[in-house]
């Protein structure tokens, strides 16, 4: 069993144009509505997977029918966290080979919404060998309730945090099972550029010294690099053409989460298979799924190896 905890769910409008006009009227030709938020991303990705997860969702009466349903419609197990805000809306605009998002901020918790979601959590944990807390925080919750969070459950379960700023530092200081950030968020919390692939690999390394035991570095057209403190192995991104990025890094967590018993190769070589699905479909929903499982992009390396230093990394 997996649990996902999204503490900021969303219901993500998808329009999808022949081109974004600025300033002027522009007319949709498809339109899709899907429940969003990074813990239920990942939990899409699972349930398409056949992996056994719930994705806990903090949500009100109030327009959750839109959410509800369209989880229902892909197959998603929910845990609905009763809270009295109502969904944020989020819209992506897929235009011209891009996607343009638009997210809104997510409503405050009471002090008391905070405690009885920290203790569902905590119940679930119990019965997960993966727990998974994704997304950013609702308004004005400080990062002192993740790291409670994880440190409070990091010997009942694998907790795997996908957050970013702030939130993440406080998150690693308490010594989760795996985080999973991109090169942005690695930056932040390291204080450092990421310019070369070692870098990248020492990142991984300082990430791992300041408390996470596992590290899933996600690194855009570079692909990933995952370290587990002992051995580091770098995933090759596919080369395809990307319609849709978001998304992305949520899928390469979940096909690694869902295929770690198999071991990092197949782990990581899994989690490329289905980020790539995600940046070939169109807005959040997964229209195309894998067809194969390229280990072949998978290769252990050494941190220190000097053509890490050569290789430059893109922004």
């Amino acid at each position: 069993m997996i649990t996902t905890l999204t503490p900021s769910p969303s219901i993500d409008l998808d329009y999808h144009l022949k081109s974004l006009q600025p300033g002027g009227v522009n007319r949709a030709n498809e339109f899709a509505l899907h429940a969003g938020g990074k813990g239920v991303n990942v939990s899409r990705v699972l349930t398409l997977m056949k992996v056994n997860n719930v994705a806990m969702v903090p949500m009100a009466k109030a327009n959750g029918d839109f959410f509800l349903n369209a989880a229902e419609a892909e197959k998603l197990k929910l845990e609905i966290l009763p809270i009295g805000s109502p969904l944020r809306m989020n819209i992506s605009l897929v235009h011209d080979g891009l996607t343009t998002k638009v997210n809104a901020e997510s409503a405050a918790w009471t002090e008391s919404e905070a405690k009885k979601i920290a203790s569902r959590f905590k119940m679930r944990a119990r019965r997960s060998e993966f727990s998974v807390i994704g997304g950013s925080l609702p308004a004005g919750l400080g990062s002192e309730w993740i790291f409670i969070l994880v440190s409070e459950n990091a010997h009942r379960t694998k907790v795997v945090v996908d957050c970013s700023g702030d939130v993440l530092k406080a998150a690693i200081s308490a010594k989760p099972f795996l985080i999973k950030p991109n090169q942005e968020e690695a930056e932040h919390v390291i204080g450092s550029s990421i310019v070369t692939m070692a870098h990248a690999a020492e990142a991984c390394r300082e990430l791992h010294f300041m408390g996470a035991r596992n590290v899933l570095l996600s690194l855009g057209e570079q692909g990933s690099i995952y370290f587990n403190g002992e051995k580091m192995y770098r995933a090759r991104a596919e080369k395809i053409v990307a319609t849709n990025t978001v998304g992305a890094g949520d899928s390469l967590l979940a096909g690694f989460i869902g295929k770690f018993k198999a071991g990092p190769v197949k782990a990581l070589a899994t989690g490329v298979a289905w980020s790539s699905a995600a940046i070939t479909s169109r807005g959040t929903g997964i229209s195309t799924l894998p067809t194969s499982i390229p280990t072949e992009l998978i290769s252990e390396i050494d941190p220190k190896e000097a053509s890490l230093r050569e290789e430059q990394l893109s922004y």
